[in-house]
């Protein structure tokens, strides 16, 4: 990948990666699909097998995204291993809206977990099938629903000024879609 769109920019930059310039995002861009990626496979996996015990596993694994910028266990190992097989950067730390997705995924997991324990296999399949739909959205083209939602809510908080300007000033800045226009 040489160059990046400017739609593949705008969404790295929804997720909160604007703090990095645009050598890093192109560098980035790959390396950044590898987590969602993995994710949404080994959910697909859970979904396909109605694994309450996978399911659950996969709602820690984005627990630890949500809480820890730059834990999250897929990412620990792409940084210590896989990179070093292709070559490839470091990922960056996990920005604010991208951890709020990593959020919104545990809470879909855990109770898509909880619908196969409880025998409601159509429950469990939509609530997981959610989360697959989103991480292959944002594998393929680096769109982020969870970071959009982030966005969106933060519009409507009564001291978005506050927000904004917080948000301008770190690593999470960027173009917030349903906010900024």
């Amino acid at each position: 990948m040489n160059r990046l769109s400017a739609s593949q920019t705008a969404n790295l930059d929804m997720q909160g990666f604007s703090g990095l310039d645009a050598e890093e995002k192109r560098r980035s861009a790959v390396p950044l699909r590898f987590t969602p990626a993995v994710g949404t496979a080994l959910v697909l996996v859970g979904l396909i097998l109605q694994s309450p015990q996978l399911l659950a596993v996969m709602a820690l694994v984005a627990l630890s995204g949500a809480l820890l910028p730059g834990g999250m266990v897929i990412d620990v190992v792409y940084n210590l291993l896989v990179r070093h097989v292709f070559g490839a950067p470091r990922l960056p730390s996990t920005p604010t809206p991208r951890r709020f997705s990593y959020l919104i995924s545990t809470v879909l997991l855990g109770s898509s977990a909880l619908a196969f324990s409880f025998g409601a296999s159509a429950v469990g399949l939509i609530l997981g099938g959610l989360v697959v739909v989103g991480g292959t959205v944002l594998s393929m083209t680096l769109w982020c629903l969870g970071s959009w939602i982030y966005w969106t809510l933060c519009s409507f908080l009564p001291l978005r000024g506050q927000v904004d300007r917080r948000a301008s000033s770190s690593p999470d800045a960027g173009h917030r879609p349903g906010v900024d226009g």
